[in-house]
């Protein structure tokens, strides 16, 4: 049976089916002439009075919706009964396959899911309020925010068990305005909690619109969490100013931060703080002057490139050109991700689409399977933005659009964006066939 790799939601699946009499071994739901026998499996499962059987359900439902993109209002339906199920388990699990419904492109619709979501999101003491709260966050569904605010005035959050605080915030982007307030709060009231991190992840993707929590931030940088606060600070920009000196500061070794478990750095230590890339990376990004990051850069290609210098060369591009030598082997390495970054920096610093294109092609192959793993999304991404000259991409990102396998949803904005990119190219090889 192909369901989760080894996961506890294979576990009852497996006894679902062994219940059903089943031999687990038979049923592949990768494979599309097995899916309406899991399907009618999970439908019976669902009601059922045994909390084993009822995950079993949940477990199956999730590994067809991912998988598969064929609407299944069924599938949705027994979910939605999950949520209101004595088990606390099956509620949770149903909550989060259907936040990981959601998405500009999904096929699958939980319109009745929404009044049982804000129900659980509404209930602090729940552990489905957060997969509740994440779902609604993604359909950008106004009742998220009471629970929200109200989780940021607490200054923590005791009943995510099953995802994050950083997780919900993420997509309300949008609502910056309401929640700085408690946002700003809880980087007061929380600063040195580890806990704090995912939700210091989550503003790093708000870049600019996170400028408001700026004063709450810079305090932030005195605190065991001050690598994140680096990163949400770079990502904000200019309006980070205020915290250019205390950045300079960890750049040249004066002040050094805090540990990542609070421990301080020997005073008489010679090694320089393993965050320090991170701040002038943020010093880069808030001042405009590359020198000193670019030098971090420079110092790190005499040494091996890892994945996250990467992507640092990436951004500073043409500037970059003396770490190109570095860059090049990598386009050969063994591992999937590092020849997708290198691919991607090597174009961004030389504009040679000769050596990258090929690396990023390859590295869609898993499209053709119905797969897509991060090396894979990663390259439909870069493809879009080196645009006309990987144009062969083109047959492979129409079928990825069109299949009825599903894929991880930010795939479809990508490939869209590759095509569109493409251009008059892919208007004449349309005519042309």
């Amino acid at each position: 049976m192909t369901l989760g790799a080894g996961t506890e939601h294979d576990f009852w699946a497996r006894k679902l089916l062994v219940e059903a009499g089943v031999d687990p071994n038979d049923l592949r739901l990768d494979v599309q002439e097995h899916v309406d026998r899991g399907v009618a499996l999970a439908v019976g499962g669902f009601d059922s009075e045994s909390l084993a059987l009822v995950q079993g359900a949940v477990s199956i439902a999730s590994d067809v919706l991912r998988r598969w993109r064929t609407p299944r209002p069924e599938l949705v339906a027994g979910l939605v009964r999950c949520l209101e199920s004595r088990h606390s388990h099956a509620r949770g699990d149903a909550a989060m396959v259907l936040a990981g419904l959601v998405s500009a492109d999904s096929t699958q619709d939980i319109t009745a899911a929404v009044p049982a979501l804000v129900v659980a999101a509404n209930d602090p003491y729940d552990r489905v309020a957060g997969p509740a709260a994440l779902a609604l966050a993604r359909l950008d569904h106004p009742g998220v925010l009471d629970p929200v605010l109200r989780w940021l005035a607490s200054g923590q959050v005791p009943f995510f068990q099953v995802t994050s605080l950083g997780q919900v915030l993420q997509p309300l982007v949008g609502c910056a305005d309401e929640l700085h307030p408690g946002i700003r709060r809880m980087l007061v009231d929380s600063a040195d909690r580890e806990g704090l991190r995912p939700v210091l992840t989550a503003l790093a993707g708000w870049g600019p619109a996170a400028s408001g929590t700026v004063p709450e931030l810079v305090s932030v940088l005195a605190t065991r969490n001050v690598r994140w606060a680096c990163d949400v600070l770079g990502s904000i920009g200019p309006a980070a100013a205020p915290a250019a000196d205390t950045l300079d500061s960890f750049v040249h070794g004066i002040t050094q931060p805090p540990r990542h478990d609070g421990s301080p750095l020997s005073s008489n230590s010679t090694r320089r703080w393993h965050g320090a890339q991170n701040a002038a990376w943020a010093r880069w990004r808030i001042t405009g002057d590359s020198k000193i990051f670019l030098a971090f850069l420079e110092d790190a290609a005499s040494r091996g490139l890892g994945n996250a210098d990467l992507g640092r060369l990436a951004e500073l591009g043409p500037q970059a050109t003396r770490c190109a030598a570095a860059v090049r082997p990598l386009l050969e390495s063994p591992g999937p991700w590092t020849r997708v970054q290198a691919a991607h920096a090597w174009w961004r610093i030389t504009g040679d689409t000769d050596a990258a294109v090929p690396v990023l092609l390859a590295a869609l192959e898993p499209l053709r399977s119905g797969d897509a793993d991060e090396p894979c999304r990663a390259a439909v991404r870069y493809i879009a933005r080196i645009g006309a000259p990987a144009l062969a991409a083109a047959p492979l990102l129409e079928a990825t659009l069109s299949s009825v396998r599903c894929f991880p949803a930010d795939v479809y904005p990508a490939a869209r964006a590759a095509l569109a990119a493409f251009g008059d190219g892919l208007r004449r090889q349309q005519t042309v066939s």
